[in-house]
């Protein structure tokens, strides 16, 4: 929309208050140092009409920041984004992979109509699959002018920085083996916001002394976390001329890194021996250390992150049969055509997270609830905050018939996404298991409007719990089940659980429905299914009488199910009807009515 040298860019960022921390704030202003370098950037960190800040500036470019979980920092209103639509708009999901506002990340996204995105994290697509076509990696990188050989005399032996928590298990072990043995340097992490009754803010270093801090140290130890992401540290350490002492994963390799070539890779059994080689022989550590400064200076400064702008340049010429593709998180972007089935390259990290997960989903869905607990209770452990272990531990607890502790499980993210981040929505997956919950507790007046509340939103495991409470109280919805097909686009979720055929769910949901003592209702939803499934056998079957001219198909083939859901109704009224209420009463009189007719 304008000639100047640069692309102008409205950056839509979150609004800080005077509680972040000054560490917040350093990392928060790499990302405008970094797009200053190919954008003229203009912030608006303060609620705004989007037409009206168009108006005004005439942007090429529009970046919402989102997906920002810092207690210390507010989502700003935006209004209006539906206008100028010729203007690109791309999210930016500034925070982890494992991150509770990722749902509110993607309410942002669906509401302000974008449907590109870009994150720091690159297990990102790992951790969210739903967004993996959507999304790109920016990756975390450093400022050459603060991340640099200062020329400090090598005084400390090992430096640790950071926090002790479950969060970095490499860590962790690396630190407690470590420590026993060589003289360390341990800088607690000052935290993103700021504590009074804290004195780590006033002592913290960051800046130029956390540079120069790392430039005088041999060695410094960092992980990527639980997740296996690849974090500052892995940049500002050797950028800072120190030898980096990390764990080998996928994503640390991607980036160039060499164990014995330019880094140290190690674990809590061999990390002392590679210690006393390397000080053994300080000409071979200088030389990986001078590698190691060679790698992150030559690729993964801020200069070096242009992603952002080369997809602002490819998508000027992006042809309707064509998409933009990343071939990894430190590759530059290209146009592929749609036909050839080309994706963008995410590379998969497996951290312990994603393996306590997937083990405790194999125990789950083979019916070992107990074991899958356990697993579930470890990933929590590590990440408390992260909403995948707390929807998979309320599942959990509905099988065993803990119906209470499992609500108390669903709504902690439903809370802090509502609450506290303030989306307009929650993740569809959670509020369907919400419903489900409520169900299971004999809620059913609650059920039924939590299930009335957000009628826009859609997703099958949603709208399948919508068609439970619908038949529990109205009858039968064939509209919601036909959508179970696929063929419409549904909101985007954080939680993956396994595609199962209607028949399996609604059996899964009456085995949780009987462990939590509401057999009454599951029977009921029993008949309104055979009812439904009968429904839609009998319109099946019509249509191939139509077609085939077989006038005695339809009876022959429905007698059975006629049978089986009979004999359904008498057990049904022979053993509960009296203490059934009159709602389900009077829609189990008419599921007869029709059942006999047919």
């Amino acid at each position: 929309m304008n000639n100047t040298t640069k692309p102008k860019l409205v950056f839509f960022k979150f609004r800080n208050s005077n509680n972040l921390s000054d560490i917040s704030l350093c990392y928060l202003q790499d990302c405008i140092r970094c797009l200053s370098f190919f954008f003229e950037v203009i912030i608006i960190n303060e609620d705004c009409d989007y037409q009206q800040v168009c108006d005004l500036h005439q942007p090429d470019l529009a970046i919402f920041e989102s997906g920002n979980n810092y207690r210390a920092c507010y989502k700003i209103d935006i209004k209006n984004t539906h206008f100028y639509p010729e203007i690109p708009k791309v999210g930016f999901h500034n925070g982890d992979s494992w991150c509770e506002a990722r749902s509110g990340f993607i309410s942002d996204m669906e509401h302000w109509g974008i449907e590109t995105f870009f994150s720091v994290s690159t297990t990102i697509a790992e951790l969210t699959p739903e967004i993996s076509e959507r999304v790109f990696v920016w990756p975390n990188s450093i400022d050459p002018k603060i991340s640099r050989d200062y020329g400090q005399s090598k005084v400390i032996p090992v430096m640790f920085n950071g926090k002790i928590h479950s969060l970095y298990p490499w860590r962790e072990k690396i630190q407690k083996v470590v420590t026993q043995y060589y003289p360390s340097l341990i800088c607690p992490h000052p935290g993103y916001e700021i504590n009074p009754s804290s004195l780590y803010a006033v002592h913290a270093i960051y800046g130029e002394k956390y540079a120069r801090a790392i430039n005088a140290s041999w060695f410094m130890p960092t992980c990527g976390t639980a997740a296996n992401e690849i974090v500052r540290k892995h940049f500002e350490i050797p950028g800072s001329r120190s030898c980096l002492l990390t764990e080998k994963t996928p994503i640390v390799e991607a980036a160039g890194f060499s164990d014995m070539q330019n880094c140290v890779f190690a674990d809590d059994t061999n990390v002392l021996d590679k210690l006393d080689y390397l000080f053994r022989n300080l000409d071979e550590l200088e030389k990986i250390i001078d590698a190691g400064y060679q790698l992150v200076h030559s690729r993964h400064t801020l200069r070096h992150r242009d992603q952002i702008f080369q997809w602002f340049n490819l998508q000027k010429n992006l042809e309707p049969n064509q998409r933009i593709i990343q071939s990894g998180p430190f590759e530059p972007l290209s146009i592929v055509e749609e036909s050839s089935g080309t994706k963008s390259n995410h590379i998969i990290c497996d951290g312990l997270i994603i393996q306590l997960l997937h083990k405790g989903d194999e125990k789950l869905w083979a019916g070992k609830y107990k074991e899958a607990l356990a697993f579930y209770r470890q990933s929590h452990i590590h990440i408390w905050w992260m909403p995948e272990p707390k929807l998979r531990l309320a599942l959990c607890n509905l099988y065993a018939g803990n119906s209470a502790e499992a609500l108390d499980w669903i709504l902690q993210p439903i809370r802090y996404t509502l609450e506290e981040y303030k989306a307009i929505d929650p993740d569809p997956v959670e509020w369907a298991y919400l419903i489900i919950t409520l169900i299971c507790r004999g809620k059913l007046d609650k059920a039924i409007k939590c299930a009335e509340q957000f009628p826009y939103l859609y997703h099958p495991e949603l709208d399948r719990a919508r068609w439970v409470v619908n038949s529990l109280t109205k009858g039968k919805n064939v509209d919601i089940v036909l959508r179970f097909s696929g063929q419409t686009k549904h909101r985007y979720s954080v939680h993956q659980l396994p595609e199962r055929s209607f028949d399996e769910w609604i059996s899964q949901l009456c085995i949780m429905m009987n462990a939590c003592k509401q057999s009454r209702l599951s029977n009921t939803l029993k008949l309104v299914f055979q009812e439904h499934e009968l429904f839609l056998e009998k319109s099946s079957l019509e249509n191939e009488k139509y077609s085939n001219n077989q006038t005695n198909y339809f009876n022959q083939e429905l007698s059975p199910k006629l049978s089986e859901s009979l004999s359904l109704v008498s057990k049904i009224f022979d053993s509960e009807c009296n203490s059934l209420d009159r709602r389900i009463q009077r829609k189990i009189k008419k599921i007869i009515k029709i059942v006999i007719q047919k």
